[in-house]
């Protein structure tokens, strides 16, 4: 009898943990990482429990090339090969574009190391604040000094108005020690979200401690704000939103629509109230309608070529919209062109 009760009571247990997870894998939508550097678990996807944020580290490819795509699929068996246990993690999207930094952001942020000399007096304590302005620290040879002015080289103009995100526990990280020996060390790109960094401690040549810290930068942006629910196709205008300054995370702020541009809009989807408007949320002139004859252009090297297509789905400016060139039977399996909308009736193979 007691063998059966605790038969029953091991299937119940079962039943009850059956879509219990602790640790959650999300995917996000895009990131782009500097050209060769080795693109991590934390830089594609956002981690969440203990299990799961083990991994962080764990090596999901190399950026040796152009923009590729990293799959839930890819995820699950990079996990599984390292260890842990799949049935305890929730997997959220479907791939991640990793895409090349451009301009100066292209340089490889892992090559950046700074040595720090603290001195062998007391160091002041740092006062651990939600927001950190790294302009209050960036004149100190410490850990958190040069943090701060790693950072804010990164991000240029938009330094002077940026904030940082440090939990209690990397502060303290970042705090120096009298009498040793600090080497700064990146280990992402510089100009993301999240900012990836390795605290090294030296007594003399010998190293004494190797930490991970993340910081993550916050732009100060007047984003309009919505004030009520709003559908799809309603008209803005000053009581529908208010502006409202925040700090936000870059990708975030990049997004963000300016005043000017949502005074009487329209808008393209339904959102919430409390949402921040971002430019893609607002409605815009159609370029090029569907069954529109287009005009393609290509571009190898000196040589250009058009050629006419019909396109297979409305576009304005800047979206990429599928065509099928001209004269050519269509039907399901036809070959489908994808291009830039660059103007009205016009697009360009990139």
């Amino acid at each position: 009898m007691n063998r059966l009760t605790s038969i029953f009571a091991l299937l119940a247990a079962s039943v009850c943990g059956c879509g219990a997870f602790a640790d959650a894998v999300t995917l996000r939508s895009a990131v782009r990482v500097s050209h060769g550097a080795t693109v991590t678990l934390a830089e594609v996807a956002t981690l969440d429990g203990a299990a799961v944020e083990k991994f962080a580290t764990l090596e999901i490819a190399t950026a040796d090339s152009g923009a590729f795509e990293v799959s839930v699929d890819m995820l699950r068996q990079k996990l599984a090969a390292a260890g842990a246990d799949l049935k305890l993690i929730r997997f959220s999207g479907n791939t991640t574009v990793v895409r090349p930094l451009r301009g100066r952001a292209a340089e490889v942020a892992a090559s950046l190391v700074v040595n720090v000399q603290t001195p062998s007096a007391s160091v002041a304590t740092v006062k651990t604040e939600t927001l950190t302005d790294p302009r209050e620290f960036a004149s100190q040879l410490t850990p958190l000094g040069i943090v701060c002015n790693l950072v804010s080289n990164a991000f240029g103009d938009d330094a002077s108005t940026m904030r940082l995100y440090i939990r209690d526990a990397d502060l303290a990280k970042l705090a120096a020690k009298p009498g040793l020996r600090y080497e700064i060390i990146p280990r992402s790109a510089l100009k993301t979200d999240r900012i990836d960094m390795e605290v090294v401690a030296y007594e003399g040549v010998k190293s004494v401690s190797r930490e991970r810290v993340r910081i993550e930068p916050r732009l100060s942006r007047v984003a309009c704000v919505t004030e009520c629910d709003l559908r799809r196709g309603a008209a803005l205008d000053s009581v529908s939103f208010k502006s409202d300054e925040q700090f936000l995370a870059p990708s975030v702020a990049s997004r963000v629509a300016q005043q000017d541009e949502v005074n009487a809009s329209t808008l393209a989807r339904t959102i919430p109230a409390g949402s921040i408007i971002e430019s893609n949320d607002l409605a815009r002139e159609l370029a090029i309608r569907r069954n529109d004859h287009v005009m393609v252009r290509r571009e190898v090297g000196m040589v250009a070529i058009e050629i006419e297509a019909i396109a297979m789905e409305d576009g304005s400016t800047g979206d990429i919209i599928a065509l099928q060139r001209a004269g050519s039977a269509r039907h399901r399996g036809a070959l489908a062109l994808s291009a830039e909308v660059v103007g009205q009736g016009r697009a360009v193979i990139r």
